[in-house]
């Protein structure tokens, strides 16, 4: 599994963060490729190399689309298709189906694919079609807290205060420095779903230059050492290997 960031400017509306595609293939040069296309066109890109691998991102990635090869794991794309309609209903998924397999696409079609598109995938046709299926679509519901008119949220047993800066935990009171208090905030508004390392970056260490990370690794850490029991086996603040840190009430 890997993550692609996006090197060029953003192609997203002002405002919005850009679209996470999925790609879920397990022929590593066709998934590698497929990321740095969608990088270039201002995508975010997640990747999976195993059916169970995508149908773990596709729960916690929060992904916007996915890609998926009909061919993945010696034909059990349609398996994991189902999988992750099943349990994500409105997350569009785009099949690759080979070019001479007219059933496959047909298959695709009718299983409730949003759309599929024939190996190997052409950059621009495929950029097309995504863009469509996100525009028909719409972009997915995002499951995040809600803060009260006070400006407060609660996720579990914690609660942050944002006009006040403060967070508590199980009703005691946390001692955060600006950074972590910031950190723990967008981990708790995004309820339970996963933050990429780059959206950390960006949101809170903006004049960082790019991949230079470290820092978020440490302010996890004392974040972990202020709200976890044990902060070597933590419960709370999980780490996504690969792509970034979903906090777990």
């Amino acid at each position: 599994m890997t993550l692609t960031f996006r090197e060029v400017e953003q192609r997203a509306v002002p405002g919005e963060e850009a679209p996470v595609i999925l790609i879920i293939d397990d022929d590593h040069l066709t998934r590698d490729s497929l990321a740095a296309t969608l990088s270039i066109e201002g995508f975010d890109v997640i990747t999976a190399s195993t059916g169970a691998e995508g149908i773990a991102l596709a729960a916690t990635g929060s992904p916007s689309l996915v890609i998926l090869d009909t061919q993945i794991g010696d034909s059990e794309g349609f398996a994991v298709f189902r999988r992750i309609t099943t349990a994500t209903p409105w997350l569009p998924v785009i099949m690759i189906t080979d070019e001479d397999d007219e059933l496959d696409a047909v298959l695709a079609l009718e299983a409730g694919a949003a759309d599929h598109i024939t190996k190997p995938p052409r950059p621009r046709e495929l950029t097309a079609r995504i863009r469509a299926v996100l525009r028909r679509v719409g972009r997915q519901p995002q499951h995040t807290a809600s803060p009260a008119p006070n400006g407060t949220y609660t996720f579990g047993p914690v609660t942050v205060d944002v006009s006040r800066r403060e967070a508590s935990m199980h009703g005691r009171d946390l001692e955060l420095s600006r950074k972590e208090f910031d950190l723990l905030t967008l981990l708790v508004s995004e309820a339970g779903h996963v933050v990429t390392r780059k959206q950390c970056m960006d949101r809170i260490w903006r004049d960082r230059k790019k991949g230079d990370s470290r820092t978020l690794d440490t302010h996890v850490k004392r974040l972990r050492k202020k709200i976890e029991l044990n902060p070597a086996e933590p419960v709370h603040l999980i780490t996504v290997r690969g792509v970034g840190y979903r906090f777990k009430p």
